[in-house]
């Protein structure tokens, strides 16, 4: 199997088209995917943490879209199946905002609704990355959630995909969490509730292909991609936690 692909779809439909833990359905216009790694030994076979994966796919990217407001409230509606119910919630956005193809992370933190609202409160935190700070972002991620007391943490990162027709056109949820690095061969500390101590929501989207075993690739107007995507991201994260403020009223912030 390639390790060039933090899609759990990918990986599945690569190795086992098969596979009876998996269905299929949709959200108005948006298909949802979801795939379920249960056990150690399906968890070794797929080389990826047992846990639910689900992936969003659709033309976000394209906005302003008319499909916007259905596609945001379909991640929502998953993420929100993962959030406990006692939503105070920190968001950390993964990844160096200076290069295009790795600022997803930040972007999404960055537009978030923080603050408390409706008895909730969103936290949004960006810990940039080692070469940059000279600290390891799971530092400050354990430092804020001593200090902050979140139910659960979501974790935005920049994904990789093998085909390249996947390349900002998904969004990925996982509730094990989140291993930095690891669709680029470069996987760092697992981001996840044994690390961090709470539950961790991983969401990604990607911005990259595999060209060999170390060469990666993005479209050329990445930058514009990311951002669009990110956008999405924000509002399906503010819709999830903060479900009473409307769909209007975030798209009035985000776009």
């Amino acid at each position: 199997m390639s390790t060039k692909t933090d899609l759990a779809k990918e990986i599945i439909n690569k190795i086992s088209s098969e596979y009876s833990k998996k269905r299929s359905f949709f959200f108005g216009k948006t298909e949802i995917s979801e795939i379920l790694i249960e056990t150690a030994e399906e968890s070794a076979f797929f080389g990826k943490p047992k846990g639910k994966y689900v992936t969003i796919e659709s033309d976000f990217p394209r906005l302003p879209s008319a499909d916007f407001e259905n596609e945001a409230l379909a991640i929502s509606s998953e993420l929100e199946k993962m959030l406990p119910d006692s939503k105070n919630i920190l968001a950390v956005g993964i990844g160096n905002g200076f290069l295009a193809a790795d600022s997803l992370g930040p972007l999404s933190a960055e537009n978030l609704l923080c603050g408390e609202f409706f008895g909730r409160k969103l936290f949004s935190l960006v810990p940039g990355v080692f070469g940059r700070t000279g600290i390891e972002p799971e530092f400050l991620i354990k430092s804020a959630i001593e200090k902050l007391s979140p139910s659960a943490v979501i974790v935005i990162d920049s994904l990789a995909a093998e085909n390249i027709k996947n390349v900002c056109r998904s969004v990925q949820l996982c509730n094990f969490g989140l291993a930095p690095g690891s669709g680029f061969g470069n996987a760092k500390t697992a981001l996840s509730e044994e690390t961090l101590g709470v539950p961790v929501i991983a969401i990604g989207s990607p911005t990259v292909t595999g060209l060999s075993d170390s060469d990666f690739v993005s479209p050329f107007d990445i930058d514009i991609l990311v951002r669009r995507t990110a956008k999405l991201i924000s509002a399906a994260v503010d819709l999830a936690v903060f479900p009473e403020a409307g769909i209007d009223f975030i798209k009035g912030i985000i776009l």
